[in-house]
């Protein structure tokens, strides 16, 4: 047993850069290909079990560093908990980085988008720092404040600036529970070190709410399944039948989609927004003209609707315009806060015959 724990102590530590680089890649794409829904309990149960991990971890870490577990074989297996660590906290940031991706529109969000994926590099690039307190509560800290932010709203059904800050409420308590328990274990390192994490924390907490108070942090555990816009609109029993003139070959590429109306004729907005169950909010179509002159985009209207939660596909519904002016539009489905959860962008032009519509199944 000890030749077995001795070959795979130097095995991984030969290979540590490797192994290290390669847990990171390989967990970010199963989180990809994998995490589907914030509501789902196995997702949720599979993030708990990686914090049960770090908490754990950084625990045994931290006793080891008393000397009150000594001996070869205990060297060796404490010499690859920090790997363990980073492992987990890469496989906690990485599937943020996709519930969060998710969620927003990378336009408004992506400050958010790349302070995971900085935390996701730097979990990589401090690995050999995870035997210092601060550091390790503090990405604790972080991970549990960007979890409790979805995992809050889908344990209560609300959504809302009252259960953000009972997340963050949530996180300082679950966390200060974490320090206790560690300076039961190892009351001197924590005492050394109170004041750094005191502070570390506390910068954290007040950045995190920055980011949501200026709606950098999308709308989570929102997010946007399907949008579109569409001469014509049916509703069927099934859904929706949507119309729209045959795309360009080139059309991929355009950032604004080509839009051709006659005058007169109406334009629909369609999009679909998924919300966990038994979460109701409403969501708003806010339709924005390009103004050429003043060079800045001008709000036109605001069409709220309610968004019924639990469905895979999300909850389909529509906006309706009509008599817009020609040029540039784009229509942000938002929640009422102003969060966007996704955009639409279409030019309008008018022309003397309505062009030739396909029909999509929506």
């Amino acid at each position: 047993m000890k030749d077995t724990i001795k070959n795979i102590y130097e095995w991984i530590r030969r290979n540590d850069r490797y192994l290290s680089a390669g847990a990171l890649l390989s967990g970010f794409i199963v989180d990809t290909l994998t995490l589907r829904r914030v509501d789902l309990p196995l997702e949720n149960i599979i993030m708990l079990t990686y914090f049960s991990v770090v908490s754990i971890g950084i625990i045994v870490l931290h006793i080891y560093d008393t000397r009150k577990l000594q001996s070869v074989t205990v060297h060796r297996v404490v010499s690859l908990i920090p790997l363990v660590i980073q492992f987990a906290f890469g496989a906690l940031f990485s599937g943020f980085t996709v519930f969060y991706f998710r969620s927003g529109s990378l336009a408004t969000s992506w400050p958010l988008i790349a302070v995971l994926v900085g935390l996701l590099i730097a979990n990589e690039m401090l690995r050999r720092h995870y035997a210092r307190l601060v550091l390790q509560v503090s990405i604790l800290f972080t991970a549990l404040f960007f979890f409790l932010i979805f995992f809050i709203p889908v344990l209560l059904g609300k959504m809302g600036p009252w259960i953000f800050l009972l997340s963050g409420i949530s996180a300082l308590a679950l966390v200060s529970f974490f320090i206790a328990i560690l300076a039961y274990f190892v009351p001197r390192h924590v005492s050394q070190s109170r004041n750094f994490l005191l502070y570390s924390i506390g910068t954290v907490f007040i950045g995190i709410n920055i980011l949501y108070f200026t709606n950098i942090i999308p709308p989570i555990p929102l997010s946007l399944k399907e949008a579109g816009v569409y001469q014509r609109l049916i509703k069927t029993g099934r859904g929706y039948i949507g119309f729209h003139e045959t795309p360009s070959r080139w059309s991929w590429i355009d950032l604004f989609e080509n839009v051709n109306l006659v005058e007169g004729q109406a334009l629909y907005v369609y999009s679909s927004v998924f919300a966990p169950t038994d979460i109701d909010v409403e969501v708003v179509h806010h339709w924005k003209h390009f103004d050429e002159e003043a060079s800045r985009w001008r709000s036109i209207n605001k069409i709220p609707y309610t968004i019924v939660g639990g469905n895979d596909r999300g909850y389909r519904g529509y906006s309706m315009k009509q008599n817009l002016m020609p040029g540039n539009w784009e229509v942000a489905v938002e929640t009422l806060r102003g969060q966007v959860i996704g955009r639409i962008l279409f030019e309008i032009s008018y022309v003397d015959d309505q062009p030739h519509l396909l029909e999509y199944e929506l």
